[in-house]
């Protein structure tokens, strides 16, 4: 499982895109490869303005990189910790059961 809180740029771009779960924080958490200015000066034409056009929650939970987009650090938390709560506490263990 990863939290993304902030701007995630090259091999870490790699390592989210490689978590079984992700979370992603709403605003200033662009995952990505190389930074809107690079692509801008390659193609030699403004084509993007912002990372988050790039690899932002929206991009990024739409195409299923994400799994879940969180307004703020502490619920980005408290819903890792909540899918956790669905994980075996051993190894091949027993899916814990909770009434509902």
């Amino acid at each position: 499982m990863i939290i993304v809180l902030g701007r995630t740029v090259g091999i870490g771009a790699y390592l989210v895109r490689l978590g079984q779960r992700t979370i992603q924080k709403a605003d200033t958490s662009p995952i990505i490869l190389t930074g809107y200015q690079a692509l801008n000066k390659l193609m030699g034409v403004d084509v993007y303005s912002t990372n988050d056009q790039l690899g932002g929650p929206v991009i990024m939970y739409s195409n299923g990189v994400s799994h879940l987009v969180a307004p703020d650090h502490l619920q980005a938390v408290s819903s890792a910790i909540e899918w956790l709560s669905f994980v075996p506490s051993v190894r091949n263990g027993l899916l814990p059961i909770t009434d509902i």
